[in-house]
């Protein structure tokens, strides 16, 4: 292949991967002249213009760079670097699998220069990484999950609660859902015959039962929905709560999705939300004296007795 060719070449997978691209360097790179690396630049556009791709070739005056836009791209640096900070705030995995993943999405750039870049941004923050202390390896079991979700598949499991007891169960997954720092496994409980939520690193071990059992229409479950109606993955019963909130009202949104505003004055808002009672609670609590539930009266009285045994450990 001719030098010319690998430098064309170089150039767009440089582009394609979200980088940016200088002149200059280019020009310096392969020593040639800046009028060479134009032209390089010009029979890219021709050829996107050619086979209509998705992408056009933008330049940036003030740093004299260009850059691909369009949906047909690889990760660019800043992809990378929202992914990277969203996986260490989770803290859902231990610290070897967390640098791992960080290690495998740096090299997804397509320089040095940029891998060595967002390396050092980072690079404070993983190494005080702390993750979560049951320090378990998550990502082939989430894998094995995923799998038997797919197929349908009947488990048997082994399970320890919150105080160390084990326990059998026969399980059908039915959805894996991330939420406040754990994964959960959505499964249909053959047992209690009902929905049930199971942390997956408190499952002790499992393998396909000997059973198969299929779930009825009405057992089958939808996580979308439990999105909108769950708070910390805390069971309970569907109850529609009206109540009035002093705080940021952004906040009462983005954790009720399916809420709807009555009433909105400059210092105050009356919602009415659709949600499990118990994880509902557990949020409307944290918000202290912002919050004065309205309805329905069974709920607010279950708010009067938990603040009254709150209270009572100050006195």
């Amino acid at each position: 292949m001719s030098s010319s060719a690998l430098r064309l070449l170089d150039l767009y997978q440089t582009l394609l991967a979200g980088a940016t691209v200088s002149k200059a360097t280019f020009a310096q790179k392969y020593e040639v002249n800046l009028r060479t690396i134009q032209r390089d630049l010009a029979d890219i556009r021709d050829f996107i213009t050619t086979n209509q791709l998705d992408l056009v070739l933008k330049y940036q005056a003030d740093t004299k760079e260009y850059h691909f836009e369009g949906s047909n791209m690889s990760f660019g640096k800043a992809d990378i670097l929202a992914l990277i900070k969203i996986l260490l705030a989770s803290r859902a995995f231990n610290s070897t699998e967390t640098t791992k993943m960080c290690r495998l999405l740096l090299a997804l750039l397509p320089t040095d220069e940029e891998k060595n870049e967002l390396t050092r941004i980072i690079k404070n923050e993983l190494s005080n990484y702390v993750p979560l202390q049951h320090k378990k390896a998550l990502l082939s079991p989430l894998w094995d999950f995923s799998r038997y979700i797919e197929r349908k598949q009947t488990l048997d499991i082994l399970y320890t609660n919150q105080q160390g007891e084990q326990f059998d169960r026969t399980i059908i997954p039915q959805a894996i859902i991330f939420s406040d720092y754990y994964f959960y496994i959505v499964s249909y409980d053959v047992k209690k015959e009902q929905a049930r939520f199971y942390r997956l690193d408190r499952i002790l071990s499992w393998e396909p039962a000997t059973t198969k059992i299929s779930l009825t229409h009405k057992d089958r479950f939808e996580d979308g929905l439990l999105r909108k109606h769950i708070q910390y993955m805390t069971p309970g019963n569907l109850i529609k709560i009206k109540f009035e909130f002093t705080g940021i009202l952004e906040a009462a949104l983005d954790r009720f999705p399916n809420s709807k505003v009555l009433t909105q004055k400059e210092n105050f808002a009356v919602l009415e939300v659709e949600t499990m009672d118990n994880g509902a609670m557990m949020w409307l609590l944290s918000q202290g004296a912002r919050v004065k539930v309205l309805a329905p009266q069974a709920f607010k009285a279950k708010m009067h007795q938990e603040i009254a045994k709150m209270l009572a450990n100050y006195q």
